[in-house]
């Protein structure tokens, strides 16, 4: 066996059992449904004049998202019709690179990413850090903690920016996947 592989195997065992590294994955969940419900607020604030005279119609269908570390849980999907539009707001989950949740909205014409980031975030940071044999890492930068992180809007890859969400941000994306 080699030196390295032992080492690895030795750090895992002691961090397993003196709980390092370890998630509460019950308070993860219940953060990620409470961002879920925070945009669904901001959705209903945002279109609110509209629903109350029935030109647009805002309905909740209860769904199940599957994720490896939180497993099958329920969640509320939205769908916004407009005249013969439709258009769905689907959660996509809560463990992923660079986020702590996503929901795609989908119309006819597109798809918008909405992502709970870091409040001051414009852009995915990604950082790559080569270190040789005995050399320190460098220290990580302060992120703000994920109580804090908010939903933006997610332009589309390969360049992708960040909008902050706001009502009129949202009803823009909305016009963007229904007419293209």
């Amino acid at each position: 066996m080699s030196d390295k592989f032992d080492q690895f195997v030795k750090k895992q065992v002691e961090s397993s059992k003196s709980g390092g590294g370890q998630i509460d994955l019950e308070k993860e969940k219940s953060m990620w449904l409470q961002k879920l419900d925070q945009l669904y607020s901001l959705i209903e604030d945002g279109l609110s004049d509209y629903i109350k005279d029935g030109s647009i119609r805002l309905s909740f269908v209860e769904t199940t998202l599957t994720e490896d570390l939180l497993g099958t849980y329920a969640v509320r999907e939205a769908h916004i019709t407009i005249g013969t539009q439709s258009v769905k707001l689907r959660p996509l989950g809560t463990f992923l690179i660079g986020a702590r949740g996503r929901v795609d909205m989908t119309g006819p014409r597109g798809i918008t990413r909405f992502t709970i980031v870091p409040p001051d975030a414009t852009a995915p940071r990604v950082r790559v850090t080569v270190l040789s044999p005995g050399q320190t890492p460098p220290q990580q930068e302060a992120v703000a903690p994920p109580e804090t992180w908010v939903w933006k809007i997610a332009t589309p890859p390969p360049r992708i920016t960040y909008i902050d969400l706001t009502p009129e941000t949202f009803r823009e994306a909305l016009i963007g996947v229904v007419n293209g």
